[in-house]
């Protein structure tokens, strides 16, 4: 995965390999297709699961 830093956000955005992309895929279908599970909650997990979006401690911070 291709690291993106934004200007000293906390937040860096990763590129999802084939890995990511199969496991976020197969998790929303297997989501999607139960009838108590509600459409909103199934895209969450997804993205959570791609791993895009990382939180990390900005440069030059000392905590």
């Amino acid at each position: 995965m291709e690291t993106q830093p934004w200007n000293n956000l906390p937040l860096e955005w990763r590129r999802p390999g084939l890995a990511d992309i199969t496991l976020a895929g197969t998790a929303w279908y297997l989501l999607h297709t139960q009838p108590q599970v509600h459409e909103l909650i199934a895209a969450t997990v997804a993205t959570v699961i791609l791993r895009c979006v990382r939180f990390t401690k900005p440069t030059g911070s000392n905590r």
